[in-house]
C-alpha cells in the first residue's frame, strides 16, 4: 500500500501539472480583446507551477497537507473562471478558441482533483474506487482528445484525421459500455467477466492511443505535420491518458503501466 506521502507527492505532481496545462490552453486560445481573462489566465498559470514546483520539493507529511489546503483554494477559484468563460461561451459573449465541451471537460478533471483534495487536505490517502469511476472520466475525455486531434489537423493530414475519428469512435463506444457496466453494480457485483474484458480492451486501445500521441508529438517538434494542434496538448494528452492507465490498474488490481503521469511538461 503506498504511504501517505507518496500518494500525495503522485496525485499533487500530476495534477497541478494538469492545471497549469489548462491555465496555458485558456491563455493561448483567449483573444487579445479578453484582457480580464488573460490577466486570470497567466495568474493561474503562474499560481500551478509554483505550487508544482513546491509538492516537487517536499517529503514531510504536514507540508504536503499544507499544500493541500493552499492547492484547494486555487483550484477553487480556477474552476469559477472556467465555469465563467464557459457561461459568457454559451451566450456568445467571450472570444475565446476552446470549445464549451473542452473547457467542460476540463471542469471534470478539475473536480477529481477536487475529490481527492477533500481526503489528501486530512493526511489521508484517497481510497482506491472502482474502475467504471475511472472509465467514465477518463473515457469521455480521450474521445474529447482524438476529437480535437482531428479537427486540428489540416485538411492534407488524412491519414491522422483517419486514425483520430477511429479513436473517436472506439472511445465512445467504450464509454457508452461504461455507462451501462455502472448501472449492472446495482445488483451488488462488484466484477463480472464482460467488465474484465471490457478492462483489458481499454488498456490495449489507450496504449495504442498513447502510440499514436507520441507519434504526433514528434512530428509537431520535427514541424513534419500541418495543423493548430500543439505540442503542448499531445504531451498533456499523454500525461493524463498514462494516469488512467495507471487507476486503472489500481482499481483492478493488474500491473502499473511503465509509465510517468507526473512527467515534467513538454512545450516543444
Amino acid at each position: 500500500m503506498k504511504s501517505y506521502i507518496k500518494s500525495a507527492k503522485f496525485e499533487h505532481e500530476f495534477w497541478l501539472q494538469i492545471l497549469g496545462d489548462h491555465a496555458r490552453f485558456i491563455l493561448d486560445s483567449l483573444s487579445i480583446s479578453e484582457a480580464n481573462f488573460i490577466k486570470e489566465a497567466e495568474y493561474f498559470k503562474n499560481s500551478f507551477d509554483l505550487l508544482l514546483e513546491t509538492a516537487r520539493s517536499l517529503t514531510d507529511e504536514a507540508s504536503l497537507i499544507k499544500l493541500a489546503n493552499d492547492a484547494d483554494s486555487e483550484v477553487s477559484r480556477l474552476k469559477h473562471l472556467k465555469l465563467t468563460i464557459i457561461e459568457k461561451h454559451l451566450v456568445s459573449k467571450v472570444k475565446i478558441q476552446l470549445s464549451p465541451t473542452f473547457l467542460s471537460h476540463m471542469v471534470n478533471e478539475l473536480e477529481e482533483y477536487e475529490r481527492l483534495l477533500v481526503y489528501l487536505k486530512k493526511g489521508e490517502q484517497p481510497p482506491v474506487l472502482h474502475e467504471l469511476h475511472h472509465h467514465l472520466l477518463w473515457l469521455q475525455d480521450a474521445f474529447g482528445h482524438a476529437g480535437a486531434i482531428q479537427s486540428e489537423m489540416d485538411a492534407t493530414e488524412h491519414k491522422i484525421k483517419k486514425e483520430s475519428k477511429e479513436f473517436v469512435q472506439q472511445f465512445q463506444q467504450f464509454y457508452l459500455k461504461a455507462v451501462e457496466f455502472t448501472g449492472y453494480l446495482r445488483t451488488n457485483l462488484d466484477t463480472f467477466p464482460a467488465l474484465r474484458k471490457m478492462n483489458e480492451e481499454v488498456k490495449l486501445e489507450m496504449e495504442m492511443f498513447q502510440v499514436f500521441l507520441n507519434e504526433i508529438f514528434e512530428l509537431e517538434i520535427s514541424n513534419e505535420v500541418l495543423g493548430t494542434f500543439p505540442v503542448l496538448m499531445a504531451d498533456h494528452m499523454f500525461r493524463e491518458e498514462c494516469y488512467y492507465l495507471v487507476k486503472l490498474a489500481e482499481s483492478a488490481n493488474t500491473e502499473i503501466p511503465n509509465c510517468n503521469p507526473a512527467k515534467a511538461r513538454n512545450e516543444g
